[in-house]
């Protein structure tokens, strides 16, 4: 019998690669972010909620123009575009970027096609100027501590406390509906453990005096809620989550300072987990031994590096 194929060691490599890339095509079909549904959903008449896969980002509707917070990415775009068309008379005047990471605001080139202007904070501008990815519009306006957009009825004051998620986060105030959105650094469920524990994101230096910075933009206003970034919480979170992220993090510095005092820190930053008291971390969110283990070690290294 004639042998038509012959299967090398080699290609036996080959098949099982490609049946890995097909299972994680399959997976990513499910789970990743891109591949979701884009929902759209009304929060107040002027304030629009939008959701595809963990992200959200907002419509601010004035009747002199819509303000776009965070695109996400270009199929979200198209589906806003489409929406905003059947909906309003107004057009997109104003696109705002939280923040640099590019989960949250790629293909804004409808948009700009149509005349919006580009905002975020000038310390983006490092990460966004000469951008090497052609889907994220560069920014128009690189503003420094506060910027006012006005759609005539909606006032959007974005502020800006230091290096928090990134280096560039920004709040986002909205009235007259009395309320914040907070992309990536608050979960509207409540206090919380972060998502990844290894902290790549955080500004440990900053983080502290950012928090209360934005807790006491919130009393000044008389606002109490918060709109979070991650479209599998709730919507709203209560403001009294800032404060207590806040103690969250004071208390990660604390167990930190006091372990690195008593000698607890070996010599790769881990800290002997025996000899902390765990208790009062028991009671956040996501609460989990070994991811604060990992927390400790980033915040020293961190905090040991001037960050």
């Amino acid at each position: 019998m004639e042998v038509l194929l012959t299967l090398t060691p080699q290609h036996i490599n080959k098949i099982k690669h490609g049946l890995l890339a097909i299972m994680a095509f399959l997976l990513m079909s499910i789970y990743c972010p891109s591949w979701a549904e884009v929902t759209i959903e009304k929060l107040t008449e002027d304030v629009l909620v939008f959701d595809q896969g963990e992200n959200r980002g907002l419509l601010i509707i004035g009747n002199k123009g819509i303000a776009v917070i965070d695109p996400l990415n270009q199929q979200v775009v198209i589906e806003l575009n489409r929406f905003i068309a059947k909906n309003y008379k107004q057009r997109v005047t104003h696109v705002v970027y939280t923040h640099s990471h590019w989960d949250r605001i790629t293909g804004g080139e409808v948009f700009k096609k149509q005349g919006a202007k580009f905002i975020a904070n000038k310390e983006c501008r490092l990460f966004l100027s000469g951008n090497h990815n052609p889907n994220v519009v560069e920014p128009d306006v690189y503003f420094d501590r506060t910027y006012v957009i006005e759609l005539g009825n909606q006032t959007i004051e974005l502020s800006y406390f230091g290096p928090s998620h990134g280096e560039c986060l920004i709040a986002v105030q909205i009235q007259p509906a009395r309320l914040l959105f907070i992309a990536d650094l608050l979960n509207t469920k409540g206090p919380s453990f972060p998502n990844d524990p290894t902290l790549p994101y955080l500004r440990p230096a900053t983080l502290i005096s950012v928090l209360s910075a934005i807790e006491k933009l919130a009393e000044t206003n008389d606002i109490n809620s918060f709109i979070g970034g991650q479209s599998l919480a709730n919507i709203l979170g209560s403001i009294e989550t800032i404060s207590e992220q806040r103690e969250f993090w004071q208390l990660v510095q604390s167990t930190a300072e006091e372990a690195e005092k008593n000698g607890n820190v070996d010599l790769n930053n881990f800290i002997a987990m025996g000899k902390i008291d765990l208790e009062p971390f028991q009671k956040f969110h996501n609460y989990n031994q070994e991811d604060l283990s990992n927390i400790l070690r980033r915040y020293t290294s961190f905090l040991n590096m001037g960050r």
